[in-house]
């Protein structure tokens, strides 16, 4: 009985410090697209859907007015003839404290553009910048590597962010692009 109680605890102790590495493991720097011309992070993608240039501009801008609090500082251009929307606008980034709090750390801004055309639409999210002392690229938070005084795993914790916040909007954007429901009246 003594010989199982101890390897009990053994077994225990075991899990347990192998359960403490888990939550202390060196973050992963998160999966994001870059230009290969550009080097820049860069979400790029046509998508194909229902509708005119115009109708695609319309449901385009009432997105817009509907996501962002403020689209008069978001909204840069709006070009309805061309179905161009040009926007600049933020994510929020966390610092991480021990205890699993966070607390705001600073913003990161992008530009954001919208081309409306028959049958598609095109969004480009590019240009993140760090809003600190001066702006900053973001990109210098993927190297990792010794020559990168700056870098802290907090990098990758933070590029999670952005990715996570851009991926949401983007999500957002299609099911605000697809073409509205028309309700019949049947009484």
């Amino acid at each position: 009985m003594k010989r199982f109680s101890l390897l009990f605890i053994l077994i225990v102790t075991v899990a347990l410090g192998f359960a403490q590495k888990d939550k202390t493991a060196a973050p992963v720097a998160p999966d994001m697209p870059i230009d290969e011309e550009t080097g820049l992070i860069t979400y790029k993608e046509v998508i194909q859907e229902q509708g005119s240039a115009t109708e695609l501009f319309d449901r385009a801008m009432r997105w817009a007015k509907s996501f962002y609090k403020n689209t008069n500082e978001v909204i840069k251009s709006a070009d309805r003839e061309k179905g161009v929307i040009e926007m600049y606008s933020s994510v929020k980034i966390y610092s991480h404290q021990k205890d699993g709090s966070k607390i705001g750390k600073n913003i990161v801004y992008y530009t954001f553009r919208l081309e409306c055309r028959e049958g598609r639409y095109r969004y480009t999210i590019t240009n993140f910048k760090e809003r600190a002392t001066s702006s900053a690229p973001i990109e210098a938070w993927l190297d990792n590597s010794s020559d990168n005084k700056k870098w802290d795993p907090e990098c990758f914790i933070n590029l999670q962010e952005v990715d996570e916040q851009i991926l949401s909007l983007l999500q957002s954007l299609t099911t605000g692009m697809e073409p509205p429901v028309e309700k019949v009246d049947e009484w």
